[in-house]
């Protein structure tokens, strides 16, 4: 009798050591599910439109068209794009404005504020990169072309701004010869770094040809999907 009460603790205590077993398994299981779901998050990623509301930027003389404009539309493709593949998106700015203290009458000033916003934005938002859309204009009605530019003292900025440059050439503007530059300026944008920055030119509104392409549709798209790409090749996709 004595034994078979045993026999029978010994049998409970394997049962009670095998669930212990299972459960625990299964416990460990499901923390590399987490650690993966957690690893394949996407980037985060700001895109800044280049001016607004009354600082219009480069304006074509051929149409009239702004660069605000289209720095805005260019930004929102790439936003949707990335959006699509999972990277965060933050925007600098949604609509056509500037933001800045009530009664600022002098447009540098305005500029200034807004600038030093967006600035504050990028600074603040954890970001993984941030990529400052614009267009290009100069007195020359010759040159043409997209290009980016980086930073002083900023390897990671150069990579993106290379990477960015090389997938507009190759995706969307072939013909382009141009390479990224390092623009010595003290942009505001560009001050005290603190995530990784490309600036990028997307075309010069002076040149007739390459005003026209911009306006379209079917371009904008181009130059976006182009900087999508060059952001996953930044990121190692």
């Amino acid at each position: 009798m004595i034994v078979l009460v045993k026999r029978k603790n010994a049998v409970l205590i394997l049962l009670i050591l095998f669930l212990s077993i299972a459960i625990f398994s299964i416990d460990s299981g499901a923390n590399p599910i987490k650690e993966a779901s957690k690893s394949d998050s996407r980037a985060v990623v700001v895109i800044d439109a280049g001016h607004g509301g009354e600082d219009p930027g480069v304006v074509s003389d051929y149409s009239g068209i702004t660069e605000k404009d289209l720095n805005l539309r260019i930004a929102q493709l790439l936003k949707s794009y990335l959006e699509q593949d999972g990277y965060t998106v933050i925007m600098t700015r949604t609509e056509d404005c500037l933001q800045y203290k009530e009664g600022t009458t002098e447009i540098y000033e305005k500029r200034k504020q807004d600038l030093t916003r967006r600035k504050k934005i990028i600074d603040e938002s954890g970001a993984d990169i941030a990529v400052s859309i614009h267009m290009n204009g100069f007195k020359d009605t010759r040159y043409k072309g997209a290009q980016t530019f980086y930073p002083p003292s900023s390897v990671d900025s150069e990579r993106l701004a290379k990477t960015i440059q090389n997938s507009i050439v190759k995706n969307a503007d072939p013909e382009n010869k141009r390479v990224a530059l390092l623009k010595k300026d003290r942009i505001i944008i560009f001050r005290d770094l603190k995530v990784p920055t490309a600036l990028i030119e997307c075309g010069f509104l002076s040149n007739e040809q390459e005003e026209a392409k911009l306006k379209t549709l079917e371009y904008q798209e181009a130059l976006a999907k182009a900087i999508k790409t060059g952001i996953d090749e930044y990121f190692g996709k």
